[in-house]
């Protein structure tokens, strides 16, 4: 079983479609950046999975039987285009009757009489940045994930433990925004014997993994795709081009924007103002002309053509970017350069930043309005149709033109 895209990515909504039967991994083509018209070259799922049973290749993302569902694939995914069975409770707050002052995170091989009130997981490695984030922004209690000492001889562990670089990146951005140390994530080592643990296919009491949770969340994380497809943040994301039109993903916009807004709720939490260095920057040069065609394959919609009166231009949005760098690889004159950080001695802005601003005219002969860059009073695709039917007409004309040499005959 594989899952394949079109040329046209749906512009409605999110569509989450397992990547094979009776695997506990979904994914959205839409999202995918490998995928999309103009895509990336990233196989960020496939160097991730522990088992290699991720296959990316030109169009296509395939699944095999291998499959673990760990979750790592998911957690690496930059663009949230994929979801794995399991890790939906992850972000569940806790119920006032069961609220403690340590959360622990376990793996669901775990059994039950060990774990006791600890959230369970199909495995540690499928816990992500934005998910750890998450939690440090949505939760008074410190979360401590629980290491037995079992990734090692794991299949999904892949030989070794997968959370600890992950839980120092995360503890050291929050660190930075100012988090105090005690209510970060950490990692707590519990040696325990091997044999203690359950198979991979049982969660920690035996029973099958609960499934109707996930559902609600897949269609919830779909319903909300889709809301953000019909908002007017996201409305402006279809940016016409003369290279036709494409649409940024509402599930990559939103995925972003939800990670944005967890970074400055825990900024708020500790009163410091949120630096830029947490997204992406973007500046563009003074070649820039304009055309559209980085802000049309932007993936999320940090790019957009921005209009105001008789003025034009680019609207860079950090929040949103994925540092992918497809408007850098497609912008026809150079104009554009990127960072993955943004400048640390400045403040985030989450109102984005206007990169340029040009003056608008209406085109004397289809009417429209285009970004004049010269004296003339013709947009450039009328200009170029008009200068393509002279160069036509006059060779034609100078075809049929006599000639001296054929008088002479």
């Amino acid at each position: 079983m594989h899952a394949t895209t079109s040329k046209t990515p749906n512009k409605s909504k999110a569509s989450f479609k397992r990547l094979a039967a009776n695997q506990s991994v979904w994914f959205c083509a839409d999202a995918c950046l490998k995928l999309r018209p103009g895509g990336t070259e990233c196989k960020a799922c496939r160097d991730a999975c522990p088992v290699q049973a991720v296959r990316v290749d030109a169009g296509v993302v395939e699944l095999a039987p291998a499959c673990t569902g760990c979750g790592q694939c998911a957690a690496v995914c930059p663009s949230g285009a994929l979801l794995a069975e399991g890790f939906d409770t992850l972000l569940q707050p806790l119920p006032e009757s069961e609220a403690v002052p340590l959360l622990r995170i376990e793996c669901s091989r775990v059994p039950h009489k060990l774990a006791g009130k600890a959230r369970q997981l199909p495995c540690l490695g499928g816990i992500s940045f934005s998910a750890l984030i998450g939690l440090a922004a949505r939760n008074s209690s410190a979360v401590a994930l629980v290491d037995r000492g079992w990734c090692a001889t794991c299949p999904s562990g892949g030989g070794s433990e997968p959370i600890n670089a992950l839980v120092d990146s995360v503890r050291a951005t929050l660190t930075d925004i100012g988090l105090p140390d005690e209510c970060s994530p950490f990692v707590y080592s519990l040696p325990t014997p091997q044999e203690q643990s359950l198979p991979m296919d049982v969660t920690a009491d035996n029973t099958p993994l609960p499934r109707r949770a996930f559902f609600g969340a897949l269609l919830k994380r779909t319903a909300e795709a889709a809301i953000a497809a019909r908002s007017p943040d996201v409305a402006r994301l279809a940016v016409k081009t003369t290279r036709g039109a494409l649409l940024a993903s509402p599930l990559i916009h939103h995925t972003r924007k939800r990670m944005a807004s967890n970074l400055a709720a825990i900024a708020a939490l500790t009163g410091k103002p949120l630096s830029a260095k947490f997204f992406p920057d973007i500046s563009v040069s003074e070649h820039c002309l304009l055309h559209g065609v980085c802000a049309a394959v932007c993936p999320s919609g940090a790019l957009a053509i921005a209009r105001s009166g008789t003025s034009a231009g680019l609207h860079f949005d950090p929040e949103s970017c994925l540092a992918c760098g497809l408007c850098i690889r497609h912008c026809p004159t150079g104009a554009l350069s990127m960072s993955p950080f943004g400048n640390a001695t400045a403040l985030h802005s989450r109102d984005g930043k206007q990169l340029n601003s040009f003056i608008q005219k209406d085109c004397q002969m289809c009417g429209k309005s285009y970004v004049n860059h010269g004296d003339g009073d013709t947009c450039p695709a009328c200009l170029g149709n008009r200068n393509m039917a002279q160069s036509l007409f006059g060779m034609s004309l100078a075809e049929s033109e006599p000639t001296a040499a054929n008088l002479e005959l």
